[in-house]
């Protein structure tokens, strides 16, 4: 069973939705070049924790967030991480069977020195696999992912375990050890990983039952019963304000005169004018703004043209023995008409002074005009202000008067209103109180779905620590990892294939008794890279090594570096390119309900079935990732 499996990608637009959707087995993407296929990998990534993403215009000004649905175990979860805020916790829901919907678990933190609250843990926790420590540091999920995203920095950079970094390459072993399940500490580990969650448990179902006789003693049956009186309200709150206005109209009919008629209309009028002013104003301020900024700009630049020329002079009038930014000595000049510092010639500083001057004519003569067109949008402000000013008396007076005039009035509706008022106040409250319970019923209904999800994780953990009671011998994983990486290269028809190993000190593969990165061809890195991310792929998919890989893998563009674009002429064979897509097509019909391999490439070979394109991007400007990316 696929330990994890992606099931829909999604931009989220300000307009529309970009989506794509996976199958179980092989996947494949294809497009040229600037189409959007890297991006999807590297937005899945983000997705999954990674600290940031590139800076992409297109999708910058068309979406705001990433979205993610994938499978753990039986449960489909969505992550939704906004675009280009890094920082910003990320949003993770769970898809409730019964009401057909996602609805929240909680927000988590892409990074944090309290691990709990990361992204992380939380998804290592469904795994199975959280509270684990590697060399004193937390077990991340960003290592396991690691196993599972080949991308193709890792195979030009000649770095796929990032081996030129001790630390990482020391904890990326360790993963590997996890993965195959020799790790020693993994089952102390889990086992005081359980013990935290059992308490934790405990924790969230002495709040569950909180709640549960909150809502008991406040004598509130269910979601559907307090939705159901919140519409009747709804509705009466509607017929009593109905009834109210008719009574506010008939007032009015009855004690409104030709004079205050016409000083209803003036005020309303008279406020619009004055609303119109306030917006003037506001855009008269924003823009003298922007021009005072201008006008700075220019001092700015004056500054540094007078401190240019100043320089010039001021400079030259010593002659310097040390030098006065790092105070070393300065051999005395054969020229004397050279730079007292540098010895340059300065032969065209006349010129150069020239130069700065008119520069500074020309900057100066604009900040004038500036300053005189700033001076006129000030006074037009100031008017502005006066008519606003003035505007606003106006209107109070004519305000005082209405209400003089209509004071005078008695009101024989005042018993109705009165009534109609209070009526409205008592269903506002009962409202009020309304909302209160289904936030609380809310509350409930996602305690309830975490502390299912909670219970799952318990089960899983146990199953876990069962499970791996027995570690793995080592001997026998290398064993079967280099009879499968053999067989892999093999069918990869690797030219001259000899003596093909994963190093069971290094972790690293080997051929012709070389390490990969010392062939000096980066088309046979190429093909030992996904050779080697596929070996520990298949094996770790065997029960037998009870392993704990995710079960999927991400290629980022395998024909690059072979073919036509491979400077080797052993690699420049179109048919080792081809060979890796039959293995692909190989695997998906021995392998597609245990693992998930999905594959961007700048085109695919004819033999390729149509039901593995899941994607393909045109260079006509109209299909993309994006729309006319």
């Amino acid at each position: 069973m696929v330990n994890l499996f992606l099931k829909t990608f999604r931009l989220v637009g300000f307009e529309k939705n970009y989506e794509v959707n996976f199958i179980k087995g092989l996947n494949f993407i294809s497009g040229p070049t600037s189409t959007g296929k890297t991006t999807i990998f590297e937005l899945i990534d983000y997705a999954f924790g990674a600290k940031s993403h590139k800076s992409y215009i297109e999708v910058g000004t068309k979406c705001t967030d990433v979205e993610l649905e994938f499978m753990i175990k039986d449960n489909l979860y969505r992550i939704k991480r906004t675009l280009f805020k890094f920082e910003l916790p990320i949003l993770v829901e769970l898809f409730n069977e019964e009401n057909n919907s996602f609805e929240i678990l909680g927000t988590f933190l892409p990074n944090s020195k309290e691990y709990e609250k990361t992204l992380s843990a939380f998804l290592l926790s469904k795994l199975g696999l959280d509270g684990v420590k590697v060399s004193n540091q937390n077990f991340s999920f960003r290592d396991l992912f690691k196993y599972s995203y080949l991308k193709q920095t890792e195979i030009d950079n000649e770095d796929i375990l990032s081996e030129k970094n001790w630390a990482v390459y020391n904890k990326q072993k360790a993963t590997f050890e996890i993965i195959f399940n020799f790790y020693d500490q993994l089952i102390g580990e889990l086992k005081s990983q359980l013990n935290l969650k059992q308490e934790e448990f405990k924790n969230e179902t002495i709040k569950l039952k909180g709640i549960q006789d909150f809502l008991k003693h406040s004598q509130v049956e269910n979601f559907e019963s307090v939705n159901k009186r919140k519409m009747e309200i709804s509705i009466q709150i509607d017929e009593f304000t109905e009834l109210l206005n008719q009574k506010k109209d008939k007032i009015r009919k009855e004690s409104s005169n030709s004079l205050t008629q016409e000083l209803s209309e003036g005020v309303i009028k008279k406020r619009e004018q004055r609303n119109n002013l306030l917006s003037e104003m506001a855009d008269q301020e924003q823009y003298i703004q922007k021009l005072i900024t201008l006008s700075n700009q220019y001092s700015n630049d004056l500054e540094k043209i007078d401190a240019a020329i100043m320089g010039v002079r001021e400079i030259n009038k010593y002659d310097f023995k040390l030098c006065p930014n790092c105070l070393q000595p300065i051999s005395k000049h054969k020229d004397s008409a050279g730079c007292s510092l540098c010895a340059n010639s300065m032969e065209n500083l006349a010129e150069q002074i020239l130069v700065l001057k008119s520069e500074r004519r020309s900057i100066s003569t604009k900040q004038n005009e500036l300053e005189k067109h700033i001076s006129q949008s000030m006074t037009l402000r100031e008017d502005l202000i006066k008519k606003n000013n003035f505007l606003s008396k106006d209107i109070a007076k004519d305000e005082r008067l209405l209400d003089e005039l209509t004071d005078s009035y008695v009101n024989p509706y005042f018993e109705e209103i009165s009534f109609i008022n209070l009526s409205l106040g008592k269903l506002y409250s009962e409202n009020d109180e309304l909302d209160n319970s289904l936030r609380f019923i809310k509350e409930l209904n996602r305690l309830s779905l975490v502390l299912k999800d909670k219970m799952n994780e318990l089960e899983d953990l146990k199953d876990q620590i069962d499970s791996k009671k027995e570690i793995n011998e080592k001997k026998k994983v290398f064993e079967s990892l280099n009879e499968k990486f053999t067989e892999i290269l093999e069918k990869f028809q690797f030219p001259k294939l000899s003596n093909a190993y994963i190093d069971p000190k290094q972790y690293l593969p080997y051929v012709r008794g070389r390490k990969y990165n010392d062939l000096g061809s980066l088309g046979a890195v190429t093909l030992l890279t996904v050779a080697y991310y596929l070996t520990i792929l298949e094996e770790a998919s065997k029960q037998c090594f009870n392993a704990n890989h995710l079960n999927l893998l991400m290629i980022d563009t395998p024909s690059k570096n072979l073919g036509v674009s491979a400077k080797s002429s052993e690699f420049q064979d179109e048919e080792i390119f081809e060979a890796i897509i039959h293995y692909f097509i190989e695997l998906d019909k021995n392998m597609s309900e245990e693992i998930q391999v999905i594959v961007i490439n700048n085109g695919y070979p004819d033999f390729l079935p149509e039901k593995h394109l899941i994607k393909e991007f045109l260079s006509d400007g109209t299909s993309g990732l994006i729309d006319n990316i």
